[in-house]
């Protein structure tokens, strides 16, 4: 007699409701974004090129701390709100369910890393302002760690949801000539290998959240006669 009784992932880390504080950090956060962006509009003229990601600043000056201030500042309203909107979802998920260190730490850090890789790339003259690079590295991240971690979903309807998230908030419809796309598929890239590092150095606390049933097993010593 052969047991074919199997294991099924019932829960993971995911299936708990995130961390109570997520939605406090959260709309700390972006109310520290909102009040920069605000200011630089007001004092755009003398702010604005101190706090902007440039290759003469950061390059050349070696004015790191660039990296990091020109997340904070936009070009106009509707740039902001359009990076509020999913910086408000991913930062709730990010910080919900892996903490502190991966959101606002680990985010930040690699935002830094996706303004200075996106610098090497273009000219002199341009400059980055905007949390896209964030936003997009959180994207990237999210969305690994949910195809890696999710187990009690079956791998093609992750792969599914995955592809449906990315398609839905990460394609642009438009595209425009003052964007750098370019920035965003770096923050993209980014993102998916953190992901794959985060999982590896947190494999066995990530599955040691799992719980699991034994399924029903199947006896092949019982015959079964066609009718």
């Amino acid at each position: 007699m052969r047991d074919f009784s199997t294991h099924r992932v019932r829960e993971t880390l995911l299936s708990r409701k995130p961390h109570e504080w997520s939605l406090e950090i959260t709309a700390l956060f972006l109310s520290l974004i909102m009040a920069i962006s605000l200011l630089a509009w007001r004092n755009g003229a003398a702010l604005l090129p101190t706090l902007a990601a440039t290759s003469e600043g950061v390059l050349k000056q070696r004015e790191y701390w660039r990296l990091l201030t020109a997340i904070a500042v936009h070009g106009d309203v509707m740039h902001v709100l359009s990076n509020a909107i999913l910086l408000t979802y991913f930062a709730y998920l990010l910080f919900g369910y892996f903490g502190f260190w991966v959101f606002p730490v680990m985010s930040l850090a690699m935002a830094g890393l996706t303004n200075y890789i996106s610098l090497l790339t273009y000219p002199s003259e341009v400059s980055l302002i905007g949390a896209s690079g964030l936003v997009y590295w959180m994207a990237g991240f999210w969305l690994s760690m949910y195809l890696l971690v999710e187990r009690s979903v079956r791998p093609g309807k992750r792969v599914l949801r995955v592809v449906c998230l990315a398609l839905l908030v990460l394609l642009p419809t438009t595209f425009q000539a003052n964007v750098s796309y370019r920035t965003h598929a770096i923050g993209l890239g980014l993102g998916v290998v953190s992901a794959i590092v985060y999982f590896q150095r947190n494999r066995e606390s990530i599955r040691a959240a799992e719980v699991v049933e034994l399924e029903e097993p199947f006896d092949d010593s019982e015959e079964v006669l066609p009718s």
